[in-house]
This record gives C-alpha cells, sequence and structure tokens, in this order.
C-alpha cells in the first residue's frame, strides 16, 4: 500500500477481514458491554469508534515503521561522516512521532562509529561527502 493509503476504503485480506470483524466486535463489547445500554448516544458511540481508530492507527504506524527498520537496518551502514562501516547498536534510540492519531513511539536504530566517535542514525543522516 503506497501513498493512496490515505484513502477511506482500504481492501483487506479474507484473513485481515474476519480478524478485522472479530477485533470490531471486541472493542465494541469492551467499551459499551454486549448489550449496551439505551441510555448510550450514537455521540459517545462515535467518540469511542474514533478513539478506538486512532489507537489502531497508531499502532499500524508503529508496526510498518518497525517492520521497516528490521529489513533495512539490521546490516551494516556507513558512517555518514568517514563512510567506515559499522553493525547496529545494541540499542536503539528512542523518539516519540506526533501524528495526525497522536504520538507513536519509534525505535531508530542507532550505529556508533567508532572512528569518528558518534553515533549515527542512517534513517535520518545524509550522507556527507
Amino acid at each position: 500500500m503506497g501513498k493512496d493509503a490515505r484513502k477511506e476504503d482500504v481492501s483487506l485480506s479474507p484473513a485481515a477481514e474476519k480478524l478485522f470483524g472479530e477485533l470490531v466486535k471486541m472493542m465494541a463489547a469492551s467499551g459499551f458491554g454486549e448489550e449496551p445500554s439505551l441510555e448510550t448516544t450514537f455521540a459517545d458511540i462515535e467518540q469511542y469508534g474514533h478513539a478506538v481508530g486512532r489507537m489502531m492507527a497508531r499502532a499500524v504506524d508503529a508496526q510498518v515503521v518497525a517492520n521497516q527498520a528490521s529489513a533495512h537496518f539490521q546490516v551494516a551502514q556507513p558512517c555518514p561522516k568517514c563512510g567506515h562501516s559499522h553493525p547496529p547498536g545494541e540499542s536503539d534510540h528512542e523518539l516519540a512521532l506526533t501524528t495526525q492519531d497522536g504520538e507513536v513511539p519509534l525505535a531508530e536504530p542507532a550505529f556508533r562509529c567508532t572512528a569518528c566517535e558518534r553515533d549515527f542514525f542512517p534513517a535520518a543522516d545524509p550522507v556527507e561527502n
């Protein structure tokens, strides 16, 4: 899914569609019980639905970014200053990205150049010549 992911209509695989239906039932029951009260207004339901949607959006954002980092930054990377190749560090650099749905915690792969004595983050650092 590319840039068109902003569309309201998202197609899901049959397996994802089934799980999504189960998740919707579970979230509705979690928010309002198996038999919601007649005092529950549509505004209450809508507000809860939007909150759950924002929570799902943040979780999807974090998962996709984590998968990108795993796929691309588990191998040695060149230092942007000197070009020496270095393996990923022992830990990630934790940061929070503010999205339209709230903060998303991200773990950015950290690298340490022993020659330059500097940390670098390939996703953010442009290569210097």
